[in-house]
């Protein structure tokens, strides 16, 4: 059994570029991935993104904010619990009001992901689970052939 004191736990940056900024206090280490996580006003979570094999949830502690989704902004609050399905819509978290936004984050992880980021046409794939997780970012574009520089192939 493991109990995290999360009073007695500080907050750590975990992002904190440009419009995105986050803090996190780590609930777990295994699959099923917990944080409390607190979205500053005025800042996104992460870029708009979506996941093809990790699920993610979020239950909403105290302040608001926005869900963006490709269908528009659909606000949330204390007590909401939004739910994010592999394979499904792009999502990011605006907090557009003027307190702190505390959530408890959920993922279950399978050890890899694709996942696209569809405002910047980039993919990126990850193999492993954190802290020692490898990531790969590519553009869309930038495609190269299966058999590209296989001189085998030839």
């Amino acid at each position: 059994m493991k109990i995290v004191k999360t009073n007695d736990t500080p907050w750590t940056d975990a992002m904190k570029q440009g419009a995105y900024e986050n803090q996190r206090k780590p609930l777990t280490s295994s699959a099923l991935g917990a944080s409390l996580w607190r979205l500053p006003p005025g800042k996104k979570s992460f870029p708009f993104h979506a996941h093809h094999i990790t699920e993610e949830a979020l239950y909403v502690v105290s302040g608001t904010a926005k869900v963006r989704t490709p269908e528009g902004l659909t606000a949330i609050g204390p007590g909401d619990f939004v739910s994010f399905e592999p394979g499904g819509p792009a999502h990011q978290l605006i907090n557009d009001s003027t307190a702190d936004l505390v959530y408890l984050g959920l993922s279950v992880g399978k050890g890899v992901d694709v996942v696209e980021y569809p405002d910047t046409g980039k993919v990126a794939s990850s193999v492993g689970t954190f802290p020692n997780a490898q990531r790969f970012i590519f553009k869309k574009d930038t495609q190269t052939g299966y058999f590209d520089g296989d001189p085998d192939a030839t």
